[in-house]
């Protein structure tokens, strides 16, 4: 209820109630000390793994941190928008591309820190309306939150999770299976962000756009040797991710290994580790650290178990019915809780589910990120306060409408991916698939080539729609 209404520091009560927990655990079901470390830690059985989350998370602090300060994600924002001279829908396309790169990478909310600010900034120098703008690079940051194992907490949670079953997911599995369809999800979703604003983006002034191209990316690079290091650094992680499949040499291990080259190279170059770290999202790790002690109290006490039995029988013994239910159902709580301890707590009850196996951590992954986007809860608040701090406020329910109606679309194309991925519902996967294909060519067709009295009540729809969402 306290993180739901956002009426106390997310950390804070997560070690209340991790607090709550172990009080609980010790007075009432006579455990010992040493339970509040199997929690937080995890145990051989599971094989540690809350602290390889940890350790991933750490790992990530660092190279996203010195790249930062290195001007890395302002250089690539600036260097990519000058490419579009100031042209709305290529500036739109841009941004959206933006953020799902810069998520696909690096953390979340340090992409709309950087992202944000950043566009309207632009905004500013183009004398344009940036609320099109933000609210479509909100929601396709979440988007691009599901590109790699490494791209977001939930994703690193399931996966270090998988690592103590018997088919772990590697850094290559989940790109293959959930990065590329993610890929195509962002390509639909900037399509339809494009259908929605066309007629809404203005054209900014040629004098203005001349401004904008005098603008020198370098300027935002504080030394020119530490962002090539950083962005070196950034492809040695993937690279090894990608080729590494190793119980040893763990992701955790490898991006702790690159974080600390990379810092003692930094060091040497005008940036001090203490600076670094003093930037860390620190009530993050703590919060993750409170939510890792709540969620595992609820499986040592078997209320874990008891509500894994109620949704596999809400479910139905079909793995495909069961795939898409765990999408829907993890989305739809996401955006009312924050995604971290929705996931932890829904790991384990995906895995008691007649459908457990890795499609199923997808489906969580896929729904755990997405739903962040159908309510302005949870992450994107921040989106809605930096852009009041700088003076370019951003209607709840205008971002309401528009989050709400995409996440949707995009919930409908991940229920269809599943269904036609399975062979038993291969067949009905397929015809919806091409049902879904061709209306939206005879909308096309007609719009283009049909006779002016349908596509003037074609275009009065069309119209009313777009106003519907985007107010």
């Amino acid at each position: 209820m306290l993180l739901f209404t956002n009426k106390l520091n997310r950390a804070i009560a997560a070690i209340t109630a991790a607090i709550i927990t172990y009080f609980v655990l010790v007075f009432s079901e006579g455990k010992s000390f040493s339970v509040i470390v199997d929690l937080l830690f995890g145990t051989p059985d599971d094989q540690f793994v809350n602290l390889h989350s940890l350790m991933l998370i750490v790992g990530m602090m660092f190279i996203v941190q010195i790249s930062d300060e290195a001007g890395l994600f302002q250089f690539l924002g600036v260097l990519a928008i000058k490419i579009t001279k100031g042209k709305p829908l290529a500036l739109m396309s841009v941004m959206c591309t933006l953020s799902v790169i810069f998520s696909a990478l690096i953390n979340n909310l340090l992409t709309v820190m950087i992202l944000i600010p950043l566009t309207i900034t632009i905004s500013r120098i183009l004398n344009i309306d940036p609320t099109p703008y933000i609210i479509t690079e909100a929601v396709m940051v979440n988007v691009g939150g599901t590109f790699f194992s490494i791209s977001s907490i939930p994703n690193i949670l399931i996966v270090t999770e998988s690592l103590s079953t018997d088919s772990p997911i590697s850094f290559n599995q989940f790109f293959l299976n959930v990065g590329l369809f993610s890929l195509l999800i962002a390509g639909v979703t900037i399509g339809f962000f494009i259908f929605l604003y066309r007629a809404e983006l203005r054209e900014p002034r040629k004098r203005t756009v001349t401004t904008l191209e005098e603008f020198n990316p370098w300027n935002f690079v504080q030394s020119r040797r530490l962002l090539f290091a950083s962005m070196g650094s950034l492809i040695l992680l993937i690279v090894l991710l990608v080729s590494i499949n190793s119980p040893t040499i763990t992701p955790d291990i490898i991006a702790l290994s690159i974080a600390m080259v990379l810092t003692i190279f930094s060091s040497f170059n005008g940036v001090k580790p203490r600076d670094i770290m003093n930037k860390f999202d620190v009530e993050l790790l703590l919060y993750l650290m409170g939510i890792f002690v709540v969620a595992g109290g609820l499986e040592e006490v078997g209320i874990i178990d008891v509500i894994g039995i109620a949704l596999s029988n809400i479910g139905g013994s079909n793995p495909v019915f069961q795939m898409i239910f765990i999408v829907w159902i993890s989305a739809f709580l996401s955006s009312l809780i924050d995604n971290i301890p929705i996931t932890k707590v829904l790991i384990p009850i995906v895995g008691s589910m007649s459908a457990a196996n890795n499609f199923s951590f997808y489906a969580l992954s896929f729904g755990a990120n997405w739903g962040d986007n159908l309510t302005p809860l949870g992450d994107n608040i921040l989106v809605l306060n930096i852009a009041e701090q700088h003076n370019r406020p951003v209607k709840m329910k205008t971002f309401w409408k528009v989050g709400f109606t995409t996440t949707i679309i995009q919930l409908i194309l991940v229920t269809l991916y599943f269904t036609f991925f399975s062979k038993e519902t291969y067949l009905i996967g397929l015809i919806l698939g091409l049902v879904i294909i061709t209306s939206v060519g005879i909308v096309f067709i007609i719009s283009k080539y049909g006779n002016e009295q349908v596509k003037s009540y074609l275009n009065k729809a069309i119209n009313k729609f777009r106003s519907i969402v985007i107010g």
